[in-house]
């Protein structure tokens, strides 16, 4: 009789997975679209004129103008009049602090941004600094990450101040100075606010974007708020021996060693696949969108279909992959300095981002297990735990009402952030931490992020300041 409840259980499970894969549709929320009649002329050549200041940060401070960055927060004082007649203002290390008394002292409101950026390499179209203004695009390193998004929040707050707007809580906008080199300002400032007795309601920092193909079968854009973080750690390996002449050579060297490690380390299976909650909230919001139904099929029913996600995550790596696992990139090797010496020391350096749910110390300890080399060194130099994951409620409701009355036409969905923003810092004193850059980008626009010819589209500094103005009219 056995078989005959085999016959019976197949059915049962066909009829329960299209049952679900029905009932999987999307939730719709209609937001009219608000545009409002800010001085577009002004945020433009605000940002172009915040592009000009070469604000380069650099782990070693001497390789830095500090001129330049107190140029910088000298011209955000002075271009900004309506803010600076309400607001108190301070510098931390080399942050910025405005707070804008609301009516009350109670859940207070965080906007956030960074002004320092990466070098600009050699090989740009244009003096990477200039600023330069064209008919659709402002030019510069900063552009993108992340000038824009201080731009817009100074342009929207300065708004709705002259307009007479007090707020019904405090506002709080803080802007760090050193956010590439994972410097003290944010840290600071969030110590600043927690020895102050300030628990934000909501910090909303740079992070997702909105983005095209998203998702299998889903034409709609997406924009992606990030709810939590990866962790990261820096881990580096290193093997000695005595060195010698490459004519004689040992069967082990301090490289042949280290490349074992790594070949175990890479292809170890310790490192498992998880569905964490961010990535359960970004399939459940955006997989219902897709026209294809064996999509909405497999993302309706995880709870049969998850080892067939995991072998796809694995086959496809890249972003889909990193959203389920802690990584580990190898980035950094050094040996000898000459070609026919034995190195007496060798190093691989490897970048860690850690998982949700998975920590610095159990990597480690699973590194050294997998690596099974007395002879190996294994030492984490940095390491920054993952976050924990926000809240998904009526605070993260409030960017999704700005998100749709700014880009009606727009799907807005958590998602889990394998990138680090000074934002990480805040979830120690709020459980509404939000990670997104309100601007519409392509693949060639996150490929500028860091790289050659960044710039942004006038209509995408538009938009973002017409969202913050959206964020600010609900507080």
């Amino acid at each position: 009789m056995p078989w005959l409840y085999s016959l019976l259980i197949i059915p049962v499970l066909i009829i329960i997975i299209v049952y679900r894969t029905i009932r999987f549709r999307p939730i719709d929320y209609p937001e009219m679209k608000k545009w409002h009649d800010f001085d577009h002329d002004h945020a433009v050549e605000s940002l172009s004129k915040m592009i000009q200041f070469a604000t380069v940060s650099n782990v070693d401070s001497n390789k830095e103008n500090q001129e330049i960055f107190a140029d910088f927060r000298n011209f955000i004082q002075k271009r900004y009049p309506n803010i600076m007649g309400v607001a108190t203002y301070e510098e931390i290390k080399r942050g910025m602090l405005f707070k804008i008394p609301g009516e009350s002292d109670e859940y207070p409101v965080v906007l956030m941004s960074h002004y320092d950026v990466v070098p600009a390499q050699e090989g740009w179209l244009d003096h990477p600094f200039s600023g330069k203004i064209t008919d659709t695009h402002i030019y510069g390193r900063g552009t993108l990450d992340t000038k824009s998004t201080l731009n817009a929040v100074m342009e929207s707050v300065e708004y709705v101040l002259g307009r007479g707007k007090v707020f019904k809580h405090d506002l709080y906008l803080a802007f760090s100075g050193d956010e590439e080199i994972y410097g003290p300002s944010a840290p600071e400032i969030v110590k600043t606010l927690k020895d102050r007795g300030v628990v934000p309601y909501m910090v909303l920092d740079e992070g997702g974007a909105i983005i095209s193909k998203m998702f299998p079968g889903v034409k709609d854009k997406v924009a992606v708020v990030g709810i939590a973080e990866k962790g990261y750690m820096n881990v580096k390996l290193t093997a000695t021996s005595r060195g010698g002449h490459a004519s004689t050579p040992p069967k082990q060297t301090p490289i042949t060693e280290l490349s074992k490690a790594i070949k175990r380390l890479n292809y170890h299976p310790s490192f498992r696949l998880r569905l964490t909650k961010p990535v359960k909230e970004l399939f459940e919001t955006v997989a219902p969108h897709s026209s294809s139904f064996a999509v909405r099929m497999l993302f309706s029913n995880l709870w049969l279909f998850m080892p067939l996600v995991k072998m796809i995550a694995k086959k496809s790596s890249g972003e889909f992959l990193a959203m389920f696992k802690t990584t580990l990139a190898f980035t950094l090797a050094e040996g000898s300095q000459a070609v026919n010496v034995l190195p007496s020391e060798a190093t691989i350096g490897i970048n860690i981002r850690l998982r949700s749910g998975e920590t610095s110390d159990v990597v480690l300890r699973k590194m050294k297990k997998i690596i099974k080399n007395p002879n190996i060194n294994v030492e984490a130099t940095d390491v920054s735990e993952a976050t924990p994951i926000s809240k998904v409620d009526d605070a993260f409701d409030r960017i999704r009402k700005a998100v749709n009355a700014t880009w009606s036409d727009v799907i807005v969905s958590p998602y889990l952030m394998v990138a680090t923003t000074d934002s990480r810092h805040y979830h120690e004193i709020c459980d509404h931490v939000y990670k997104f850059s309100p601007m519409d980008v392509s693949k060639a626009d996150l490929d500028k992020i860091h790289g050659y010819d960044e710039d942004i589209s006038i209509d995408n500094v538009i938009h973002g300041i017409n969202f913050y103005i959206n964020i600010l009219e609900q507080l």
